[in-house]
């Protein structure tokens, strides 16, 4: 990727970040925001983004678009993917 000179705003606490296969930006805190990197004018604009549930907790994002989710009320992980927005 030709980002190397790319800089990010940033107006919230942010508690984790990734690039998934297709080269978006990922970031969140208790919201999921999924950025474009491949742009004509140099800024990255939001594709999408998806709420964490109250009683869930994110463990992590995959690089292939897998959301991993613990359940607070049980002892439960959940698997939820970005692209087909369906739990396996």
């Amino acid at each position: 990727m030709n980002n190397k000179d790319k800089k990010i705003a940033l107006i919230f606490m942010l508690m984790y970040c990734t690039f998934n296969l297709k080269g978006e930006f990922i970031i969140y805190s208790k919201i999921i925001w999924i950025y474009s990197t491949k742009t004509k004018n140099n800024k990255w604009e939001c594709k999408r983004f998806y709420r964490i549930p109250e009683d869930y907790e994110l463990i992590s994002i995959s690089k292939y678009d897998k959301v991993y989710l613990a359940s607070n009320e049980n002892d439960y992980i959940y698997e939820w993917s970005i692209n087909t927005n369906k739990s396996v």
